[in-house]
């Protein structure tokens, strides 16, 4: 495997073109480079990257062979139009105010430069700027704070309660679980799929509902669960509880919660005392700090969006299989997906107001 090491000067060009340099396809080169010279393996430079292992592969030759003037070259040559020539502006200008649509798109450079291109046209050039679709993600914020206090909160929350307790459990010190409910109701979950025509799903009536109380273990991701088909309350909780004291082996607990009403009653917090198990509670609105967040999410994408279950008892049976099957099937993707890292307000791109 090749070893790469940049010189000072290097790690100055490479540091700031993986995020200026005009070519997307040349920044992601210098990603590639960047992230080995920290040291990563191939597999998770690609990851990061956005790329195929066969691309790091040779993106690296190409630097061992001749250097940044090699990871700079562009394999193709483009016909430069006269967008180009605003190219600076117009990036600038789609970095405050994202185009809702190829025709705001349209609209917002024919405003900022004078020129009137076509649709086409107007979407090969935001590809070259390196634009791309991407679906708005939803915040959730206290309606009585703002976004930037929320963050300052989720930081100090993160960085004074969660990360020393986190450090404890990956030193073997301590079990930390994240807990949270989720209900799948027997419905249609549409996704994406790849195919020449539109496809439909048959839509599933009534109201039936499979709940599903888990508590995912911080480091060894085992899933311990509460599962039934009315809805889940404080004595749900309260199973919970004594079941994962019943796969306690010694360790001091820590069960790290969000704040409804049925997990902060006087009946659950007396009997975690009892148990010896410590309840920490996320900020409202944080969904983002829960691990176990992710792995309904993975849920409800691998079994469930764009299939049809015949019937409520088919549904729930393919839930609890993916659920049964994460520390076996499905363990390379928990491994990727449940890293303590978590994405913070104070990282995040926000559509402008």
């Amino acid at each position: 495997m090749l070893r790469i090491t940049l010189s000072a000067k290097d790690q100055v060009a490479v540091a700031f073109e993986r995020y200026h340099h005009p070519e997307p396809f040349v920044q992601r080169k210098m990603e590639v480079l960047w992230l080995k010279h920290q040291g990563l393996p191939h597999h998770d430079i690609a990851r990061l990257a956005g790329v195929s292992r066969t691309s790091v592969t040779r993106y690296l030759k190409e630097f061992a062979q001749g250097g940044l003037d090699a990871i700079r070259r562009v394999p193709w040559k483009g016909r430069r139009t006269q967008l180009d020539d605003y190219r600076t502006s117009l990036e600038e200008h789609f970095r405050q105010q994202p185009p809702r649509s190829l025709r705001h798109a349209q609209q917002a450079i024919a405003q900022q430069t004078g020129l009137h291109r076509g649709l086409t046209q107007v979407r090969r050039f935001l590809v070259r700027l390196g634009l791309k679709p991407l679906k708005v993600a939803a915040v959730p914020v206290p309606p009585k704070k703002t976004v930037e206090e929320h963050a300052k909160e989720q930081r100090r929350f993160l960085d004074t309660e969660l990360e020393p307790q986190l450090r404890e459990a990956r030193a073997g010190l301590r079990d930390v679980y994240f807990v949270d409910a989720s209900h799948f109701v027997f419905g249609s979950f549409l996704g994406w799929v790849w195919c020449f025509v539109r496809r439909c799903i048959r839509a599933a009536s009534g109201r039936k509902r499979y709940n599903v109380l888990g508590a995912l273990h911080a480091v060894s991701h085992q899933l311990i669960r509460v599962t039934n088909h009315s809805y889940i309350n404080a004595l749900s909780v309260c199973d919970l509880l004594r079941a994962v004291a019943a796969a306690s082996v010694g360790r001091p607990i820590t069960l790290v919660l969000d704040n409804a009403r049925y997990q902060k009653c006087a009946l659950v917090q007396d009997l975690a005392r009892s148990l010896k198990i410590q309840l920490l509670y996320l900020p409202s609105y944080s969904p983002n700090l829960n691990l176990i967040e992710r792995v309904w999410k993975f849920v409800k994408k691998e079994c469930l969006q764009s299939r049809e279950h015949a019937s409520y008892e088919a549904f729930t049976a393919a839930i609890e299989n993916c659920l049964g099957q994460l520390s076996t099937k499905h363990k390379k993707d928990m491994n990727s997906l449940l890293t303590h890292k978590f994405q913070m307000l104070d990282s995040m791109s926000m559509v402008a107001a």
